[in-house]
């Protein structure tokens, strides 16, 4: 017995000596980390996480350390930052099946938006949400959207002929009302107190909370049993605050959708259809009931989609910044919009082939203006190696879009409004890359709502450009006031400090607006 117990012990122990060599040596063949700032002891580099414009501090560390940037988190994680078109294209769409995953976020959950598609990891749930939401707008689809996008953008137009100082609410609005009409049959008057409102507060969670190293309690977990009347502990009422938020978004618009369809009145809409299609199965309550659960976030997901309604609202802003900015590019597109599509009408879907420079306006406007500056995070699911670098699984990427976006030797002079990039002959070029192949994310992650966004902006610029001039206020000697954009700090960026002056291009322009 005690010879057996010395040869299981002596087994044992050279187990052992074999898996600490053999893990010694795979390490010994590893790649060192992607470079960094040094991180300190148990926190890693958090410190070093910029609360301020941290695309821009990326950006600027890629000069020191190169275009892939690695940081150590708590808790021995890894965040890679991404500052290069080419990098983000490798590992986030050539190797989509590795870095499709998002993070566990205790944060996500805190703030209530855990049945968000966009932010939940890969997996069933997120492949029977996703499709609840991307059905409705695939190419073929989307056709069926157009009188929708064209009654909405033709009302704002008569919306900011009447009141054009008030350019971000009522692009707010008109961009909302098209979201709540194809979404869930909703049509929202001017001023609507309810739907706008709640929207706009609701999205205050993701985009305060959401940014790295915004809130300790996302890298010390025991923080969220921390009561919020303890010194330091105020983000356990915004927190609630947001959960309460979240659920409202998810829950109110479809209970209007649901009822209209119990009564069979409304707009036909994206809810109504999953509504219906569920009550033609043959399922059980329980079953029944799960389909429902999965439309009702296939609708919230567009309904409070980060990249849809913020990406069209604060685009088509800065579109505007831009036109007044640039009058030799407004110039330009009216001429063409002049040529083509004539006095007599506003532009409609069927014209944007024939319309190239406005086209790369729009491409402009996307890449000029980055509403989600640093993408959305996404997670490793395998040990990986990039250049060099070993990559542990479980390692964070944030694709720094910014900093792609504005990359001299891709897009020279990138603080330059200029579509004429984008053109060659006088026809799109496809060897230059197209913002839209970035800002609407990489992968299998790529947004949702990109379809609807790229129409409803096209309509938007093309339909205001037609009917209207954009230039910039003067001062009391009658010159231009110097403009100076800002970019507010946040998972989601908007523009800021700007005001632009708005009116008719002519008679005949304000014609238009008033018969639309």
């Amino acid at each position: 017995m005690s010879q057996s117990i010395s040869l299981l012990a002596t087994l044992g122990i050279a187990a052992g000596i074999f898996i600490l060599v053999r893990s010694r040596l795979s390490k010994s063949k590893r790649g060192p980390p992607p470079p960094g700032p040094t991180p300190v002891p148990f926190f890693g580099n958090l410190f070093h996480i910029p609360k301020v414009l941290p695309w821009i501090v990326y950006r600027d560390w890629s000069l020191k350390y190169g275009d892939v940037i690695g940081l150590q988190l708590p808790g021995n994680r890894s965040l890679l930052i991404l500052n290069s078109i080419d990098a983000a294209k490798e590992l986030l769409d050539k190797r989509a099946a590795m870095y499709s995953d998002r993070p566990k976020s205790l944060v996500v959950d805190l703030i209530g938006w855990s049945w968000n598609t966009p932010l939940i990891p890969y997996g069933e749930e997120w492949r029977r949400t996703r499709r609840a939401s991307w059905q409705h707008f695939t190419p073929k689809v989307m056709i069926k959207h157009h009188p929708v996008l064209l009654q909405e953008s033709r009302r704002f137009l008569r919306l900011l002929h009447a009141e054009p100082d008030r350019l971000q609410d009522l692009l707010e609005f008109s961009f909302a009302a098209v979201v709540l009409k194809i979404m869930y049959g909703i049509d929202i008057a001017p001023g609507d107190r309810n739907f706008v409102p709640l929207l706009r507060e609701a999205l205050e969670g993701p985009t305060q909370a959401l940014p790295q190293g915004s809130f300790l309690v996302e890298h010390i977990p025991i923080l969220r049993y921390v009561p919020s009347w303890v010194p330091g502990a105020g983000f356990q009422k915004k927190f609630a605050h947001w959960r309460s938020l979240a659920s409202e978004v998810l829950e109110k618009p479809f209970a209007e959708a649901k009822r209209s369809w119990n009564k069979g009145e409304g707009h036909l809409s994206a809810s109504h259809e999953m509504l219906e299609a569920i009550s033609q199965r043959q399922l059980s309550f329980a079953e029944a009931a799960d389909e429902e659960r999965v439309a009702k976030i296939g609708a919230a997901n567009v309904y409070a989609g980060e990249y849809i309604l913020s990406l069209t609202f604060a685009t088509t802003l800065a579109f505007f910044m831009a036109m007044a900015m640039f009058p030799e590019v407004q110039a330009k597109a009216q001429a063409e919009l002049d040529a083509v599509v004539g006095p007599d009408r506003l532009p409609e879907h069927s014209d944007r082939e024939a319309l190239p420079y406005v086209n790369a306006v729009v491409k402009e406007a996307l890449r000029w203006f980055n509403v989600a500056p640093l993408g959305v995070v996404h997670r490793s699911t395998e040990d990986d190696e990039y250049r060099g670098y070993f990559l542990p699984k479980g390692t964070l990427v944030l694709p720094n879009v910014w900093a792609m976006m504005h990359d001299p030797k891709v897009y020279p002079q990138p603080e330059v409004f200029e579509p004429e990039r984008y053109l060659k002959d006088s026809v799109l070029n496809p060897d230059v890359p197209d913002p839209a192949s970035v800002v609407f994310g990489f992968g299998r992650r790529i947004c949702l709502g990109k379809n609807l966004a790229d129409a409803s902006l096209f309509i938007n610029v093309a339909s205001s450009l037609h009917v209207f001039k954009i230039s910039v206020p003067l001062d009391e000697a009658g010159q231009p006031h110097q403009v100076k954009i800002d970019m507010s700090s946040g998972f989601l960026s908007h523009p800021s400090g700007f005001q632009c002056i708005i009116k008719p291009r002519s008679q005949a322009a304000e014609e238009l607006i008033l018969g639309s």
